[in-house]
């Protein structure tokens, strides 16, 4: 028989927050308490756990090779380079800790994390890709973090499968794309979002199959469109040719006016694409989803963002190929995963953290094909089912209680404190920007970014508006970002132009852009709508509507059934 629904005083925020009957029959199923914390401050709290895009120069603390990695100098852990991390000459299990009953366990984990060598950066089977995170089976990328399968791409944000490329996020499957948000199997195109099967075409919003488009929004298997009107080849060809899309101001007036274009169509309340009974935003293929955004092959998913051929699983970010999951960030083939970070192909695992191959784990940090370990130490099966229930019933009589007074029994993720990053090091950032006060006042990490040891040589409202009068010496310079250092995008005040880049640019007659490329990066975020759900109505048959798109916004909103009924 299922619980009703229960309205609950988040520990955290002390907002109210609703836990639904299905949550409880997750919960029961995966024999884990109700969560204290509500759904906003539970992915809070994970995304503190991942750096993707801060990169610091470090040396490897084992062969002292010069190396680029997600922690600074000076950290309290070992930092490794990959063949170091992943070779014979340290042992994870060296650095096991007895479990002491009297000392809360998050606290003994903490001890544990701060002893344990980390990964400097998760670069996979990639050639030329260094200064990239999240990064597997590339070539030639640079600056691009959560990606796969990409070649000659820059500036790239959680894409697949991309080739010559530059600031693109959320794209698949495309080529010689500039300025693109939600895009799949696409071509030569600019400021595209939201859009399938685009070739040859600019400034498209919500269109599928076009070719040859200019200012479209809602557009199906278009060719020769022109902010709206349908012309022929050569008057489409006339107006475009017009245009000076290398100029910097006038593409700034072309995206004014395709702003004000787009927001008077109608927009689909979610984007949900072959979808049977979910709530959720950017999502395909899945069924029985609640609150899941940008993932597809899901089935009975709750919570959970950027996760993929999954079953089972709740609260969940940059996951695949999994089931039976709670409460767990960056996690990948794993099965009974409950509240991990980095754990990989392993099943049976508890409060973990960098472990990869395993069985049977509670509260370890950095192993490799075992089993049967708690806190890195062996055990055998009976003594570590005993040792964990121990540890379980501890957890509940004496629990970890944070500077805040927040209380972490059985059944929370990892305190913020035992992260290695800072605030506005993670995702956290991106999707729940802070100032520095704000930051230091929620009781989390602030990052001060280091002195720069360079002086910007063109300063804003100096750089070229037009590409064709950037000549090869460009890329010598140190450009000055508009944004002068924000917290609140993790700008880096200033940037270059690689030779690659600027190859790019002129070839695609793109102008040179004011802003460094952490700040374009949540220029193009702002296109990407956030993880949430809004009751409201549809503009034109007037029903209820559930939508990604929040009340306060200026959209128009149909529903399902009246946006199909309008674009076919």
């Amino acid at each position: 028989m299922s619980r009703e629904a229960e309205i609950k005083t988040c520990q955290n925020c002390k907002q109210e927050f609703t836990i639904e009957p299905d949550d409880f029959t997750f919960y029961e199923k995966m024999k884990v308490p109700a969560p204290t914390f509500c759904p906003e401050c539970r992915a809070q709290r994970r995304f503190v756990w991942r750096n993707e895009r801060t990169l610091y120069k470090r040396k490897c603390d084992l062969c002292s090779k010069n190396i680029i990695g997600l922690y600074p100098e000076k950290t309290p852990f070992p930092v490794y380079c990959y063949e170091c991390w992943y070779g014979d000459g340290w042992d994870p299990l060296s650095f096991g800790m007895d479990y002491n009953s009297s000392i809360p366990f998050f606290t003994q984990l903490k001890t544990l994390t701060q002893k344990v060598p980390r990964l400097a950066i998760w670069v996979v089977a990639s050639t030329k890709s260094e200064y990239t995170n999240q990064s597997y089976f590339n070539k030639n990328t640079y600056l691009s973090f959560a990606l796969r399968d990409s070649e000659n791409v820059m500036y790239a944000g959680r894409t697949k499968a991309n080739k010559n490329s530059v600031d693109i996020t959320y794209t698949h499957f495309s080529e010689l794309m500039y300025d693109t948000v939600n895009v799949e199997k696409s071509y030569n195109s600019q400021h595209i979002y939201d859009s399938e099967g685009i070739i040859d075409s600019s400034f498209m919003f919500s269109c599928r199959n076009c070719q040859n488009c200019f200012g479209g929004a809602n557009l199906r298997s278009a060719n020769y469109v022109f902010f709206g009107e349908q012309l022929l080849k050569e008057e489409y060809k006339e107006k475009v040719d017009k245009l000076n899309l290398g100029n910097r101001n006038e593409v700034k007036e072309l995206r004014e006016k395709f702003d004000d274009y787009s927001l008077k169509q109608i927009h689909r309340a979610m984007e949900l694409v072959n979808c049977t009974n979910c709530v959720g935003n950017y999502l395909g293929n899945s069924k029985d989803c609640y609150y899941v955004f940008d993932g597809f092959e899901l089935e009975n998913a709750r919570h959970s963002i950027w996760v993929f051929t999954s079953k089972d699983i709740s609260d969940c970010y940059g996951m695949g190929g999994s089931n039976n999951v709670y409460e767990t960030i960056g996690c990948e083939d794993v099965a009974n995963c409950f509240f991990g970070n980095i754990v990989d192909s392993s099943t049976d695992v508890f409060y973990s953290d960098l472990c990869k191959g395993s069985q049977n784990l509670f509260g370890c940090v950095g192993v490799r094909s075992k089993n049967y370990c708690v806190l890195n130490k062996q055990y055998s099966k009976e003594e570590y089912a005993e040792i964990v229930k121990k540890i379980k019933e501890d957890m509940d009589k004496n629990p970890y209680i944070d500077s805040g007074g927040i209380v972490y029994k059985y059944g929370e993720f990892f305190p913020p404190a035992l992260s290695p990053f800072a605030y506005n090091e993670t995702i956290a950032q991106e999707f729940y920007p802070k100032s520095k006060e704000e930051i230091i006042n929620l009781g989390y990490r602030f990052s001060e970014q280091g002195t720069k040891n360079y002086i910007p040589t063109i300063h804003v409202g100096d750089i070229p508006e037009d590409i064709s009068s950037v000549t090869d010496s460009f890329t010598e310079e140190i450009i000055e970002c508009r944004n002068k250092g924000a917290v609140e995008t993790q700008c880096t005040l200033a940037f270059k132009i690689m030779p690659e880049e600027l190859s790019f640019y002129k070839k695609q007659e793109i102008p040179i852009s004011e802003y460094c490329p952490n700040c374009r990066h949540y220029l193009r975020l702002a296109k990407h709508l956030p993880p949430q759900i809004f009751n409201r109505t549809c503009a034109k048959c007037g029903k209820e509507a559930r939508s990604a798109y929040s009340p306060s916004r200026p959209e128009i909103i149909y529903c399902e059934e009246c946006y199909k009924s309008e674009v076919v």
